[in-house]
């Protein structure tokens, strides 16, 4: 039997494919808690601009009434925020924008939006669960180590393309069993751990492959841009062929305006890699380390 029929009918009797197995196992094992960090962190930041809207009040309540201004406004601040020195105020420039106040108490300076209209204090401007959120976004990002984290985070996202298209080919059992990848059945020969994993890994090619690629973009953006002046046909037209890198990238954040189902569905969806991850570990304990 020929290669190509080999692959066509028994892939798991060519070496080559037994090698792609073992890069495509200790690839996921390596990476693993790296996966898992990035997949749980990536699922939470979906939300970061859902976030700003919910917990910082940035607006008055109602544009009724009197509004403060000069003086009195200085004033009514003053009695708001007793024993704080102000240190500067920004005053409301359109529609319902609130005051930016600036204020100092014993040395640590804070800033708050103030009610204009009804001389209401509205909170921080950077409430804790805002600062909570960007936190994950940094170590997202960067692993809470600035431009080197994004580094790492570019060879992570090299490193999972590879364990995409091992993954790929792996996927392939032969003509007769493929679509035992494309669905879990109840009654099958593989475990639901197997089917799972295959199952999930078939269906979220697209998404792992814009995960990868956009890491590999967000730490090394040059070659890209590279790409974008070849395609560009008249660079003097302000316009360039980036249409689809900006989608790759939107896609990765899962940013939908005003679509919070879409939201929360990125957010299931971000958590893919963790599943794909613990289902490769549970084969590989129950085939390997339970046996010895």
């Amino acid at each position: 039997m020929r290669g190509w029929q080999r692959w066509l009918q028994a892939p798991h009797t060519l070496p080559l494919r037994r090698l792609l197995f073992q890069v495509h196992l200790w690839l996921g094992i390596g990476l693993g808690l790296y996966i898992l960090l990035l997949s749980l962190t990536g699922s939470a930041v979906v939300l970061r601009p859902q976030f700003s809207r919910w917990f910082v009040q940035n607006e008055v309540v109602s544009t009724q009434g009197e509004k403060l201004e000069g003086s009195a406004l200085a004033e009514k601040i003053a009695s708001v925020y007793p024993g704080f020195t102000v240190k500067r105020v920004a005053p409301a420039t359109r529609g319902k924008r609130a005051t930016y106040v600036a204020l100092e108490h014993n040395g640590i300076e804070s800033t708050r939006y103030f009610d204009q209209y009804s001389g209401l204090d509205l909170g921080p401007t950077y409430p804790w669960q805002v600062a909570d959120m960007e936190w994950l976004v940094s170590l997202h990002d960067e692993l809470l180590l600035g431009r080197a984290g994004k580094t790492v985070n570019g060879f992570g996202g090299l490193l999972m393309l590879v364990m995409l298209v091992t993954g790929v080919v792996l996927w392939w059992q032969g003509k007769r069993s493929w679509q035992q990848g494309l669905v879990i059945r109840s009654k099958s020969s593989r475990g639901i751990w197997w089917q799972l994993h295959s199952f999930t890994g078939f269906w979220a090619i697209f998404l792992l492959f814009v995960w990868g690629i956009t890491s590999v973009y967000f730490a090394w953006p040059e070659p890209f841009d590279a790409v974008m002046d070849w395609l560009d046909d008249n660079p003097e037209d302000g316009e360039r062929p980036d249409s689809w890198l900006l989608f790759l990238i939107r896609m990765h954040f899962g940013r939908f305006r005003d679509a919070l189902w879409a939201n929360i569905l990125w957010m299931i969806l971000g958590l893919v890699p963790a599943l794909l991850y613990m289902s490769g570990f549970i084969i590989w304990y129950r085939r390997v380390l339970k046996k010895l």
